[in-house]
């Protein structure tokens, strides 16, 4: 497995010695993502390539790298969320999906001894809410006939932790059988990318910083929503959503 990586350009700020940066790299969300188009370029036309957002940042930056893609590659909204323990917050049991997918950890849920009953209350928490938001998107819904056997292109805006593109890619790894799965993001962690690159075909990206810090600084405006991007979020959901965008 190999990643895909972009030369530096002239003008960024950022200097492949001391990988510092001076200013940020992208204008917004739509250059974010023209410019990960470009690193994409061997999937123009092809009819088995799914780009997937798994956010609304990310929504936009997909969008983008759809259209550059032609007409054959759809884009679809792909929300996905930890299923919690309310004991200890930040233990995962699995994962739902919007597609109303489920991932059972097993190996968590016995070794906390989570009963049968509190595992499906908190699935079933998880997917009302996704319920929502997936059906907020006026997009077509994933369904295992889009995804199965499918390139899928995982695309975000950026990565800090990047716990939901790994809660994404395991899902999607356990209930499709894809025949590619590729992570597209404009920012990501160099340590984060290694680590995706178990698990992945390959990690597109545009900066691969040793440390992020917060991904908003490599945006012109950080997690404020310029107006181009208000429009595309209109155009992709029922309800544009915040003034701000959020990282994980």
């Amino acid at each position: 497995m190999a990643a895909t990586v972009s030369p530096l350009r002239p003008g960024y700020g950022l200097s492949a010695g001391s990988r510092r940066q001076s200013t940020a790299v992208f204008d917004d969300r739509i250059h974010a993502g023209s410019q990960l188009a470009n690193n994409l370029r061997e999937y123009v036309g092809d009819p088995n390539v799914v780009v997937l957002s798994v956010s609304r940042g990310g929504a936009v930056v997909g969008s983008v790298v759809a259209s550059a893609l032609g007409r054959g590659v759809a884009h679809l909204y792909y929300v996905v969320r930890p299923i919690p323990f309310a004991s200890m917050p930040r233990l995962s049991l699995g994962s739902v999906a919007g597609d109303g997918s489920v991932r059972i950890d097993n190996v968590v849920a016995r070794s906390v001894g989570v009963s049968d009953g509190v595992l499906l209350r908190s699935i079933e928490a998880v997917d009302e809410e996704l319920s929502r938001e997936q059906a907020a998107f006026y997009g077509a819904v994933p369904t295992a006939e889009r995804l199965e056997g499918r390139t899928l292109v995982i695309v975000d805006d950026g990565m800090e932790a990047g716990d939901t593109m790994r809660e994404a890619v395991m899902h999607l790894r356990h209930c499709y059988r894809a025949s590619k799965v590729v992570v597209a993001v404009p920012v990501c962690l160099a340590d984060l990318r290694k680590q995706l690159l178990r698990h992945v075909d390959g990690v597109v990206d545009i900066v691969s910083p040793v440390f992020v810090g917060n991904v908003a600084r490599w945006y012109a405006l950080g997690v404020t929503v310029s107006a181009a991007e208000q429009q595309a979020l209109d155009h992709m959901f029922v309800n544009g959503g915040n003034s701000s965008f959020d990282f994980d």
